[in-house]
């Protein structure tokens, strides 16, 4: 794959600690003094989350390395920023919402879905030419019920 201008390839991309990190480095409490696991723990806390010090020490060092989602939100809010921070490629993400509010549609649209069909191991454009095919072949179906038997629907027979 080659990588955008600009975008750093996905070897280059900082992990979760480095960005973590990051936060630590350059973000403030309200009277000016780096935050400290501790305090970013009792934020999070405070927020309604369950979230240690110690905790946090493992994701910045990286020997904890697959922080649940309610963690990753817990952490970012105590920081005040958006849990997409920690994305590790946004576009990737951005795309995969883009495709499964595409399916959920086309459940809507076409009353099918592909069960038994590991969507993963197909390609995103393979998805996309299906999900189209079945939102045309359900128009045409309802479009088929709305015409009473014996009117012409102004098109041809095949």
């Amino acid at each position: 794959m080659t990588p955008q201008l600009g975008r750093p390839t996905p070897d280059d991309e900082p992990g979760f600690a480095e960005k973590l990190g990051y936060l630590f480095e350059h973000s403030r409490d309200e009277n000016g003094a780096p935050y400290t696991g501790k305090k970013i723990a009792e934020r999070a806390n405070d927020l309604g989350y369950s979230l240690s010090d110690a905790y946090i020490s493992q994701l910045r060092t990286g020997k904890a390395r697959t922080p649940s989602f309610r963690t990753v939100e817990a952490i970012a809010r105590a920081f005040e920023v958006s849990v997409t921070y920690f994305l590790a490629n946004p576009d990737e993400d951005l795309e995969r919402v883009r495709q499964q509010r595409d399916y959920v549609e086309m459940l809507a649209t076409t009353g099918t879905h592909l069960s038994g069909i590991d969507v993963r191991s197909i390609c995103p454009d393979t998805i996309d030419v299906v999900i189209a095919l079945l939102k045309m072949v359900k128009a045409q179906a309802v479009e088929t019920q709305r015409t009473p038997p014996g009117e012409d629907s102004g098109q041809s027979p095949a």
